[in-house]
């Protein structure tokens, strides 16, 4: 993805209810959370939500779910 695509990427911890990493993917204009995938502290398992209802290009969630593997 370009720098100027209108999204960056947000790690963030949790504690609490769920331990655990979580890669997020915002969008730039309005800060909206758009898509995250969590890594459960205790399991190592790995979980995909999506935030909004439209559509999102291909190439971005490609880019996202690469840019998990580089950095959870």
């Amino acid at each position: 993805m370009s720098v100027d695509s209108g999204y960056h990427l947000v790690l963030a911890s949790s504690v609490g209810e769920r331990d655990g990493m979580a890669l997020e993917l915002t969008r730039d204009v309005d800060g909206e959370r758009v898509a995250e995938v969590f890594e459960d502290g205790d399991t190592g398992l790995r979980s995909f939500a999506v935030f909004v209802f439209e559509p999102l290009p291909l190439e971005l969630l490609r880019w996202f779910i690469e840019s998990v593997d580089e950095r959870l």
